[in-house]
């Protein structure tokens, strides 16, 4: 359990939306499967990066 609430903490605003918005439209787990697995590897690119800087 713990490690979920910190997992839910560290999740970026944009994607909790993102996927809040695919509960609305009822996206199948698949679909969401995916779609977070894409705006994870972008915050994780994005943060890299300004680590590096």
């Amino acid at each position: 359990m713990n490690g979920e609430t910190a997992k839910k903490q560290m999740t970026h605003p944009i994607i909790r939306k993102c996927m809040q918005h695919l509960e609305v439209i009822e996206a199948n787990d698949k679909t969401k499967q995916i779609v977070y697995m894409y705006l994870k590897a972008m915050d994780d690119e994005i943060n890299k990066i300004k680590k590096e800087t």
